[in-house]
Order: structure tokens, then C-alpha cells, then sequence
């Protein structure tokens, strides 16, 4: 595919989606000195997922002379009984093993994965994850709520009765308070589920949230490319055996040309996420509206929870809380509008940059 897009300059690379880790070790340094060849020097931040069950001081040193600068730790969480209803295939023990070697071993950029809002998890525990993993001095932490996704065994298990969801004031209790001490530890929040100390958010990712560019590569990976003629979604097949199967490119694939209002609403679903917000030139410029009147209902039904300025809507600390159902009322609101039907056109390059 970089072939095909005149082998663009490559700022970030991530490998994951899956446990790269877990691939034998000749096997992911073969894949990796190949990988470098093909993109050279040029990203400036390449992250490689990690399990804790896999994590050796021969894999970091792998990791180390191929090029990876930065390695993403699901950790999870520190409790035993918290990882046995996630369905994790490490305990405790393991994990603080795991972490004991990249500290010892590992000098470049560090984060680790906690999730809350676990069924049967109490403040106290998600807060215990958090001082935990401080010890070992990660300079990032994503900090996910836990989402049921259909098909999945927690999904099984929580329409068959078996774990309960936790009381929505406990969940928000644990957000506020796990977001407090993240911050007294020095991780400063970037996005709705992401910390940082200074210098150190992830680059490959707020180039998602700010809608750049991106080269997806394998099964069920996705692209979005903006061209001179719009934005395109590649996405290819999941299969693994139909991915190494087909015979060209196209058939591996779906290609999908994304309309003006698809557009716009990712703009925002991105973007809102950010404690930045939305940049309104950018988005001015990109679909040739004033942002201010088009969301002007929206805005005065939400305007507690909005923070405008000159130059960004962005939503306060509660009303990042409320995301899901303030996104919705955007995206009914995109539905019910004309921007389709008008001719609308998405101008591209943007005349204005996001800052």
C-alpha cells in the first residue's frame, strides 16, 4: 500500500491490535528489520503492544535494536479477581514481573493500559491499580471504562445475569477520583481516557483524534486517506486466510468514499474527545460552515458543559463525562440538516491548520 500512496513520509508507526508480543521471538525480529527497511528513520514515535505474560528482558532487547522507542502495556489492572472476570490470561504476579523488567531493562518511552468500571471493582481497588503502577514510572497511562461488546464472553455473562454493571454514581465516583490522583501523580489528562507527563502523549493517536492521515495494514485494518478528492476509508477484509489468499489488492479490501456529513461527524467524535476540543477555523475551513451557527442549537442546550473561545469549543471535565449523549445530540442534528443535499464539498487541504 505505500507503494501505492508514492511512500509518504511516516511520522508514527503502532504494532498492535493483538499481542505482537506473543510472536516467537526470530519470527518478530525477522518482521521487524523488514518493517524498518521498508519505512527507513523516518517515524518519529514506534510503539509496539505488549502482554505482561510475554514480556522478557531478550524481547525488550529485541525491541530495542529494531527500531520500537515505545512500548503499550495492558496491564489492565493489580487485582487478581478483577482480571479473572476480564478473562486475562496472566495474574498479578506475572504483571508486577513484567513490570520489574522494563524498568530494569527498558529506557525509552513507557504506558500501560488500566481499565475500570469492572464489575465487582470498587474505588479503592481501581485507585490501588493506580498508585501501582506509578511505582514503575510509566511516562503514560490510557485509563478505558469497560464497554460490553456484543459476541464477546463478558457480553454473554452480563446479559445472562452473571456480573452486573457498577451503579452509575459508583462509576462516576471512581472516574473523579482515579482522575484526580493520576493528575496528583504529575499525568496530565490530554484526552477523555489518556494521561501524560510532559511531552510524552502519544503521537500516533492524536493524529486519529485530530482526523489526519493513517495507512491501516492487515485483517481488519483501516485507512483514511485524505486526498484531493476527498476522504477514503480502506478497511480489509477480516479474514486472515482471505487476506493472505487474494490475488490483488482490490480484493483484499472495501474502499468507501466518505461523505461530507460521515465527514464531519467523525470531526467531532474525535475531536470533542480531546481536552483541547474542537478547533473551529479547522473546521470552517474543512466544510466551508461557521461551526457556531450550525451547532447553535446543540451549543445552547449543552452550554454548562462547553467551554468557547475564539478559536475551540472543547467540553468542560462533567461534561466530558456526558460525551456519548452530547455526540448523539450532534449527530441528530447532522441527520436532520441539509448538509448533504446541498451540494456540500469538503475542501481539501485545509486552508487552516489545526493547531
Amino acid at each position: 500500500m505505500l507503494a501505492k500512496l508514492g511512500s509518504p513520509e511516516i511520522r508514527t508507526l503502532f504494532i498492535g491490535g493483538g499481542t505482537p508480543s506473543a510472536v516467537p521471538h526470530d519470527i518478530l525480529a525477522y518482521f521487524l528489520k523488514r518493517l524498518m527497511s521498508i519505512i527507513g528513520t523516518y517515524s518519529t514515535e514506534t510503539t509496539i503492544e505488549l502482554n505482561p505474560e510475554t514480556v522478557t528482558e531478550k524481547l525488550l532487547g529485541i525491541l530495542k535494536d529494531n527500531g520500537i522507542n515505545r512500548i503499550s502495556v495492558g496491564v489492565q489492572s493489580l487485582d487478581d479477581d478483577i482480571l479473572k472476570t476480564l478473562g486475562r490470561n496472566t495474574d498479578v504476579k506475572t504483571t508486577l514481573t513484567a513490570l520489574n523488567i522494563i524498568k530494569k531493562y527498558w529506557n525509552e518511552s513507557f504506558s500501560v493500559d488500566l481499565i475500570n468500571a469492572v464489575p465487582g471493582q470498587t474505588v479503592n481497588s481501581a485507585l490501588s491499580d493506580i498508585t501501582g503502577i506509578h511505582n514503575f514510572e510509566p511516562d503514560h497511562v490510557s485509563m478505558y471504562s469497560l464497554t460490553f461488546e456484543p459476541s464477546t464472553k463478558l457480553y454473554t455473562r452480563l446479559n445472562s445475569g452473571k456480573i452486573k454493571t457498577l451503579d452509575e454514581s459508583l462509576d462516576l465516583d471512581m472516574q473523579r477520583k482515579s482522575i484526580e490522583l493520576l493528575e496528583s501523580y504529575g499525568y496530565k489528562r490530554y484526552e477523555i481516557s489518556n494521561f501524560a507527563k510532559e511531552g510524552k502523549q502519544s503521537l500516533h493517536n492524536i493524529n486519529y483524534w485530530k482526523m489526519g492521515s493513517y495507512v491501516g495494514i492487515g485483517p481488519s485494518a483501516a485507512s483514511t486517506l485524505l486526498t484531493d478528492d476527498g476522504p477514503v476509508r480502506i478497511e480489509y477484509k477480516r479474514s486472515i486466510t482471505g487476506f493472505l489468499n487474494s490475488q490483488t489488492f482490490s480484493d483484499r479490501v472495501d474502499i468507501e468514499y466518505l461523505k461530507p456529513d460521515s465527514f464531519l461527524l467523525e470531526h467531532f467524535m474525535m475531536g470533542f474527545r480531546l481536552l483541547k476540543g474542537i478547533d473551529k477555523r479547522h473546521i470552517n475551513s474543512v466544510f466551508n460552515i461557521d461551526i457556531m451557527d450550525y451547532l447553535e442549537p446543540v451549543l445552547t442546550l449543552w452550554q454548562d458543559k462547553l467551554i468557547i473561545t475564539d478559536k475551540t469549543i472543547k467540553l468542560t471535565y462533567k461534561g466530558l463525562s456526558l460525551l456519548n449523549p452530547f455526540l448523539v445530540d450532534i449527530a441528530d442534528l447532522i441527520d436532520k440538516s441539509s448538509f448533504n443535499k446541498t451540494g456540500s464539498k469538503i475542501n481539501w487541504p485545509p486552508e487552516t491548520p489545526q493547531s
